[in-house]
């Protein structure tokens, strides 16, 4: 079984690379908008950066699905220390030492 510190790198890792396509794809449907005439005719395929149109939205909307599913998985890996965390802040008493948030 991996070490945890391994898992949290490879979930981060795809967090990033999912958070890069979805930005970089973003931003050229932001700056080409598909079909012709600004999207009247939807079947007019223009192609960007040797993708379709089409083809950036596909790689848009999968990739920020990734980034969706990774930032769940994120979430329920860390949720001990947000627990712990939030009721330190919202809760200030002197920690004992049997009861300390672990640090991530």
């Amino acid at each position: 079984m991996p070490k945890k510190a391994t898992i949290n790198y490879i979930v981060d890792l795809i967090i990033a690379l999912a958070f890069i396509l979805s930005a970089l794809s973003g931003i050229i449907l932001f700056f080409f908008p598909s079909g012709y005439q600004g999207g009247r005719n939807p079947y007019y395929a223009q192609s960007i950066l040797f993708l379709t149109t089409h083809a950036w939205k596909e790689l848009h909307n999968w990739s920020s699905l990734a980034m969706i599913a990774g930032v769940g998985i994120h979430l329920v890996l860390h949720w001990n220390w947000m627990v712990c965390m939030t009721k330190r802040l919202l809760v200030p008493k002197k920690p004992s030492p049997a009861k300390t948030c672990p640090i991530e």
